[in-house]
């Protein structure tokens, strides 16, 4: 009898430390008519297949049939299908609604934090197409009955199947935390849609059916089926957790330090991703695949430094707050706070070690490794990513520079991005224009209109790996723009860094209604300082 008072403690103290997101949305998710007729409508179609397949389909079950891969690829179509377009519209299209103009206060004066509310949307997300998992399940084993499927093939593809609707639910949630306008999120939430369906379902099925044709459960026991699976599962879970800290960003307070856990993570995952490359390359004995991860990896923090200058260039007070007191800890603590400066130490400090580091890095492993030296081409193109985070700095420093000039309201520091984006689709699109315009029938003989391409190296790219006259004088050009714009904008670069400071350093609490505010009395903060 003593057991039962054990039993109810442990599920009282699970009951207390839920998530009440995921309750209130597994909650409603029952009881929605969305959800059962969904449900009801895919046994039916289910059902309806198989019956008509069996029918229609002589020699059922013999020994070398293949009528179960073949029914496996329409109940795995009719599954990823209706994952894909019915979870990630219910639950982006709820988080849409709470995040509406006339809801959104709700979400800042909760106590919950954001990182439960984003959590606990996805994980009711996920619920919802285990239900949808358990109706196709038995389907799942009629395939194998029939034969020409064997069951790690078809547990493996339902795996990959949870992965794609992870990220295409992710996904929905990040658009649905987006602050725009209900046309501006339901245009963005098509062409996020239409694109994943395209790309990432278009390449799964093909995926599938390539499995389906060889079988993988014969080499599940062979290590180098797995080394490859194991990495594109940890960098496809890797740009779910970035998406995930996206949303965590998007829907927490302005005033808190809402970028902090996404530098983190993302530079955790720079590291994390580096150490699985390091891996391959040693696995493999090529160092290409450390040159294609810088490539990728530079022009990811490309876009974050683009992004970062329209964070905001004036710290408050309540983000003071958390500025460490030690001046030694503020050195590595910078980059990784909430501000314009910020942002744009920590993107060209990590495309720096990126690129230069990734030279350096081949170098290294053909000396201690003996991997052998990376090819010219591979080189090459980490010089011609160089130049191309260059002209982006550029790019986002003359935006700052004309978004301070132009427009001095505070409001405005939200469009920088928007300013240095514009600026680069007419650094790529007037040249053009121009060269066309002059010499109509001879303009793509010169190169001289991919000067202000930010790509413009990578596309005069050759086999042998030499520099072109283009590569060399966008390097000339990047080098001087983006100097000359950093001195234009030095004084509020390092007026950033001067203010970045606890505020018990500066002010004091000088009356007792400021004391208790902070929680001290006056002089005592000195006091404890001291």
């Amino acid at each position: 009898m003593s057991a039962v008072p054990g039993l109810r403690g442990l599920v009282s103290w699970i009951d207390d430390r839920a998530n009440p997101i995921v309750i209130k949305e597994l909650r409603q998710a029952v009881q929605s008519r969305f959800i059962v007729t969904t449900l009801i409508l895919l046994l039916i179609l289910l059902l309806t297949t198989l019956m008509l397949y069996v029918m229609n389909t002589e020699d059922i079950g013999e020994v070398t049939g293949n009528h179960g891969a073949e029914l496996f690829y329409i109940f795995q179509a009719m599954l990823l299908t209706t994952c894909l377009l019915f979870v990630p519209l219910y639950v982006g299209g709820r988080l849409a609604v709470e995040r509406s103009g006339v809801t959104s206060d709700l979400l800042f004066v909760s106590t919950i934090r954001p990182s439960s509310i984003v959590w606990g949307k996805l994980l009711a997300g996920m619920i919802v197409m285990a239900m949808i998992l358990s109706a196709c399940a038995p389907f799942m084993v009629v395939t194998y009955l029939l034969r020409g499927i064997d069951p790690p093939t078809i547990l493996f593809v339902i795996g990959l199947d949870i992965l794609v609707v992870l990220a295409a639910t992710m996904l929905a949630i990040l658009v649905g935390a987006i602050p725009v306008s209900w046309i501006i999120k339901i245009i963005l939430g098509l062409i996020v849609a239409s694109q994943f369906l395209w790309t990432i379902g278009f390449m799964s099925a093909v995926l599938v059916w390539e499995m389906g044709q060889w079988g993988i459960g014969s080499r599940m026991g062979d290590w180098d089926f797995w080394a490859p699976v194991l990495s594109f599962i940890v960098c496809w879970l890797g740009g779910i957790g970035l998406l995930f800290f996206l949303t965590v960003a998007l829907i927490s307070p302005p005033p808190s330090n809402r970028v902090f856990p996404l530098r983190v993570y993302m530079t955790c995952a720079w590291l994390v991703s580096l150490g699985i490359c390091l891996y391959l390359a040693h696995y493999y004995n090529d160092t290409e695949v450390l040159c294609i991860w810088a490539v990728f990896a530079a022009f990811g923090l490309m876009a974050s430094m683009v992004c970062a200058v329209s964070e905001r260039d004036k710290i408050g007070q309540r983000l003071r707050r958390s500025v460490p007191r030690n001046r030694l800890l503020r050195i590595p603590a910078f980059p990784l706070f909430t501000g314009a400066a910020n942002g744009l130490v920590w993107s060209v400090l990590l495309i720096g070690v990126t690129l230069v580091g990734c030279r350096a890095l081949v170098q290294f492993l053909d000396w201690f490794w003996g991997l052998g030296r990376a090819s010219t081409s591979d080189l090459h193109m980490l010089n011609a990513t160089g130049i191309a985070a260059l002209y982006l700095f550029a790019y986002a420093m003359t935006a700052v520079f004309l978004r301070r000039w132009l427009f001095r309201h505070a409001a405005a520091v939200a469009s920088t991005a928007a300013i240095a984006m514009f600026l680069v689709a007419m650094g790529c699109i007037v040249p053009v224009i121009v060269a066309f315009a002059t010499d109509p029938r001879h303009w793509d003989t010169a190169d001289w209109w991919m000067l202000l391409n930010p790509l413009g190296a990578i596309f005069d790219l050759n086999s042998r790996g030499r520099w072109t006259s283009l590569q060399l004088n966008s390097l000339i050009i990047s080098l001087i723009w983006s100097g000359i714009t950093f001195l234009l904008n030095l004084r509020w670069f390092f007026a950033q860094i001067a203010a970045f400071r606890p505020l018990e350093t500066e002010d004091g609490p000088t009356t007792p209604q400021a004391a208790a505010i902070q929680g001290t009395t006056p002089g005592a903060g000195a006091a404890n300082d001291g």
